[in-house]
């Protein structure tokens, strides 16, 4: 058995006990997600400044944290929208029915982060996995160094609010 594997039982598991699927959880999620990267931006900036030679904290900001904060608010005002029941053309076998497509998760999401813009690039899909109600795992490049792997560590427990839930 590879070491992966457990991992991502623990994660099937998580999904089917079916915690990730209520809306409520969800935007929760997604607020824990906007209050650590907006609360750790000066210690993202240090990590990526000490890993990268990222040097200006307002570029760490420009292209890390500005657009994530973004897409957690776009996220947090439209996932009603995108988890509610859509209508769907009637044919006359239908015409008597209500017809419509409820979007529904579908399970356990991997996410592969870049070396190169680790924060930007690993949490903007997360967002999108959290507001569809899936089971999110993420994968960070063999090259990352100790110091964002451990802010990454730290920042995953602090959204971790839901007492079974493991991201």
């Amino acid at each position: 058995m590879s070491r992966e594997e457990p991992v991502l039982q623990r994660a099937r598991e998580a999904f089917r006990s079916g915690k990730t699927r209520p809306l409520e959880f969800r935007k929760q999620q997604l607020k824990n997600l906007l209050r650590c990267v907006t609360e750790r931006k000066t210690e993202i900036a240090d990590a990526l400044k000490k890993d990268l030679g990222k040097v200006s904290e307002h570029s760490v900001e420009l292209f890390e944290t500005l657009g994530c904060e973004e897409e957690i608010q776009l996220a947090l005002d439209r996932v009603g929208e995108w988890a509610a029941p859509r209508p769907v053309e009637k044919t006359l076998l239908t015409v008597s029915d209500r017809a419509f497509v409820q979007p529904q998760p579908l399970g356990v999401v991997l996410i592969i982060g870049s070396w190169n813009y680790p924060w930007a690039v690993t949490l903007q899909p997360l967002v999108g996995a959290i507001a569809a109600g899936q089971n999110a795992r993420t994968l960070c490049h063999r090259s990352l160094s100790f110091r964002r792997l451990q802010l990454k560590r730290d920042s995953t427990k602090n959204t971790r609010k839901h007492p079974h839930h493991k991201y």
